[in-house]
């Protein structure tokens, strides 16, 4: 049982890192007007990806839980999922920076992804949503 609150805590986690690189995307797209395509696609599937995380937490909370969170491929996608949505934020938040480009002005702040990086970063998170959603899906059944 202690493992499930364990599990619960970190989509938890994992849900509030979301949040902040949805917020990092929506400074750099009102900042940055030529990467705007890429910075959207990559806030979608950070959206899509957090809808699939509330509906494990939504059922995280119901009396199967035990069973989703148990599963091996489901916690290690969340794992895998948190340590990459870290590193985005990492990447996107200019962090001490900021208090620079208020004095220089936002063009100081640069899209940090080359296209192929971007390809790379809504592939693991696809596939990382791929497999918690058929985790889902079986579970329910």
């Amino acid at each position: 049982m202690a493992a499930g609150i364990a599990e619960a805590a970190s989509i938890i986690a994992v849900i509030q890192i979301s949040d902040r690189v949805l917020s990092l995307c929506s400074e750099y797209a009102s900042a940055i007007k030529n990467a705007k395509r890429d910075i959207e696609r990559l806030a979608n599937e950070v959206k899509a990806f957090l809808d699939v995380l509330k509906r494990v937490e939504k059922m995280a909370k119901g009396l199967d839980a035990s069973k989703l969170l148990a599963s091996e491929p489901v916690s290690k996608a969340i794992e895998e999922c948190s340590s990459e949505l870290s590193g985005l934020i990492v990447r996107l938040d200019p962090g001490t920076g900021r208090r620079t480009m208020s004095r220089v002005g936002v063009r100081a702040l640069k899209w940090p992804f080359t296209r192929k990086d971007l390809n790379k970063i809504i592939e693991s998170l696809e596939r990382h949503k791929g497999i918690i959603n058929m985790a889902l899906h079986v579970d329910q059944m």
